[in-house]
């Protein structure tokens, strides 16, 4: 069961302290889309001590509530000499290289959503011997009305404490790899996408498998239904999260009532319903507001070496499928290109012979580590995997007790 916002788990400690991590007089360009990232280094206090955060906050600079798409905090796992700060824009020439090894999620926040309380049993790690002492903001700008002068310092508040949790807590990513390969055609009313998070993957966390308490869905414009469903040896014994009336103007971190136990093996697959029946254009996957996403993150602890557990159709796989449909497949032109080559002659046979192969066809897998590479020892590479056998449907929709399909379903 879930509830709208979060449970306020006390947060009452005596020696808790607050600090913020924004972004420093940002100035938002006049254009559409924008990636701003700022790095920040700890004080000494954090750097020598190793403290829980034990409630975040978003910062929103007044006047940018509809400007801010969404926000993720990432933690540096860089050198232990790397020191360089940075406030600019993600692609910048001048973004420091090492910065690539920010990948480690700390926070993260969309439209919509408020505070997260983190529960009696965990807290987010932060600061101590070992753990390197720069972090860094990621801002979404979405500037539709390419509105100019606007200055930005938002980002977010730590409360944090010495006195530690039983547990550290996590952040996994669940969903589709940001990539064009995952496309939606254009005029459909309800285009589902599916991703895996596969049981190669799932066997990396504890022994004991971790407690999910909290998550958070997210698309762009086009999503409409989000959901995550959780499977055991092929069956399907639930659902972390759904939402059946999505909109990217209104996301909500979630937190669960009955926390979620997932062990080592259990399969997760998050679909996103996408209606572009008013688009005349494939919406490609990927990065832009008009492209799309399909994200869970998932709050959990005790934390564990996964970081993300994505999937999207294999490339190879498409490729042919391009060549089927009288396309060059190879690796000269992105698939969104590849895709617009058949714009002209798309129908509803293509876009059901598309749909089968989002369905059954191969998948890569994102299974990635704290500092963003695949793990090691895969025995395909962690390419042309099979999609798990799965049980119960992934759209037959797990109620509880107390729910009423006709508002549920």
């Amino acid at each position: 069961m879930l509830l709208q916002y979060p449970v306020k788990y006390p947060a009452d400690d005596p020696d808790a302290k607050t600090m913020k991590i924004l972004a420093k007089d940002a100035p938002v360009p006049a254009e559409r889309t924008t990636y701003w990232c700022a790095i920040v280094k700890l004080d000494e206090e954090l750097q020598n001590l190793k403290h829980h955060v034990i409630k975040l906050e978003p910062v929103i600079s007044e006047g940018l509530e509809q400007i801010v798409h969404h926000m993720v905090l990432y933690h540096c796992v860089m050198e232990e000499d790397a020191t360089e700060e940075y406030n600019g824009k993600c692609q910048a020439d001048e973004r420091p290289e090492m910065s690539h090894l920010c990948s480690k999620v700390m926070a993260a926040w969309s439209m919509g959503a408020s505070t997260v309380f983190y529960p009696k049993e965990a807290g987010l790690p932060f600061g101590g011997p070992g753990f390197r002492p720069l972090v860094m903001v990621e801002i979404h700008y979405n500037n539709p009305g390419l509105r100019k002068g606007l200055i930005d310092n938002s980002g977010f508040k730590f409360t944090y404490t010495p006195n530690l949790r039983p547990h550290d807590a996590g952040i996994i990513e669940l969903g589709h790899i940001y990539s064009d390969a995952s496309s939606i055609p254009p005029r459909q009313k309800g285009f589902p996408l599916t991703s895996y998070c596969i049981e190669d993957c799932t066997n990396k966390l504890p022994k004991n498998g971790i407690t999910i308490f909290g998550t958070q869905l997210h698309a762009h414009e086009t999503g409409r239904k989000l959901w995550t469903s959780h499977f055991r040896n092929g069956v399907k014994i639930g659902e972390i999260n759904r939402d059946n009336h999505y909109t990217h103007h209104w996301q909500h971190i979630m937190a669960l009532q009955k926390p979620v136990k997932v062990k080592p093996g259990d399969v997760l697959t998050t679909t996103c319903i996408y209606d572009t029946a008013d688009k005349k254009e494939f919406v490609f996957g990927g990065y832009e507001i008009t492209n799309e996403m399909c994200v869970n993150y998932i709050y959990y602890y005790p934390v564990s070496e996964i970081e993300v557990c994505k999937s999207a159709v294999d490339n190879s796989t498409l490729r042919a499928w391009f060549e089927k449909h009288g396309v060059d497949g190879s690796n000269k032109t992105f698939f969104n290109e590849k895709y617009q080559q058949l714009e002209h002659k798309w129908n509803q046979t293509m876009t059901d012979d598309l749909l089968e192969l989002y369905t059954s066809g191969k998948i890569n897998m994102a299974c990635l580590d704290h500092s963003g590479q695949l793990f090691k020892g895969h025995p395909t590479n962690w390419e042309m995997v099979d999609r798990p056998e799965t049980f119960g449907g992934i759209f037959e929709k797990k109620r509880g007790f107390d729910e009423c399909p006709a508002i549920y379903d």
